[in-house]
């Protein structure tokens, strides 16, 4: 059994492909996967909040916040 005493969370997100057992999966869909999750977040907090009601086209800012995070998570994630 390997030690993964010393490879954080972090370290663990910065490889070009993730292995989940004997699934290799690349590293843009787990990143995409997690610009998703933080973009529902934000809309959640808008939505009990009531901000949505300024937003034009509520699906089209979902979809803009999925690529912003995406590519914010994506930088800071680099491999």
């Amino acid at each position: 059994m390997k030690e993964l005493r010393g490879m954080g969370l972090i370290d663990f997100l910065r490889n070009s492909e993730l292995q989940f057992g004997d699934f290799f999966v690349p590293w843009g869909m787990v990143i995409g996967c997690l610009g998703f999750l933080v973009a529902w977040l934000v809309v959640s907090i808008m939505e009990h909040k009531g901000w949505t009601r300024q937003v034009w086209h509520l699906p089209l800012f979902f979809v803009a916040l999925v690529v912003f995070f995406g590519c914010v998570i994506g930088l800071i994630l680099a491999p």
